[in-house]
């Protein structure tokens, strides 16, 4: 049962990983329309740098601690020890590193969110 329950732990924090790391895309799809909305007329709008620097180590943090995740069970799973590891410690480590990872990343969405509706309403109240 123990093997059980950290597979299904492993199986909803990858889960919730690969959804964070599609959350990440968002910010490129509202940039197109905001450059369409800004005055400036550039064309192109500029993400925030921190955007920018979530967006590009997000992934990649992200498939780091799932790799991470998945060798811990593979050794849990394969492992003969005398005394079983208790899986609330898995549970407890992987959604507080979930959580610490999230944090930034709604930070960081929300940036460029912020600005196109900013925009949005400028351009309705016009």
């Amino acid at each position: 049962m123990n093997k059980i329950l950290h597979a299904v732990v492993l199986f909803v924090f990858g889960g919730a990983c690969w959804f964070l790391s599609m959350i990440l895309k968002l910010p490129l799809m509202v940039q197109p329309a905001a450059a369409r909305l800004s005055s400036a007329g550039s064309g192109q709008e500029v993400l925030p740098a921190f955007t920018k620097l979530c967006m590009s180590v997000g992934p990649v943090l992200l498939a780091v601690l799932t790799l991470l995740a998945v060798a811990y069970c593979v050794y849990v799973w394969f492992s003969k020890a005398e005394r079983p590891t208790a899986w609330i410690g898995f549970l407890a480590t992987t959604m507080s590193a979930l959580i610490v990872v999230l944090l930034p990343t709604v930070v960081a969405i929300y940036i460029p969110l912020l600005a196109f509706f900013d925009l949005s309403t400028a351009a309705l109240s016009k």
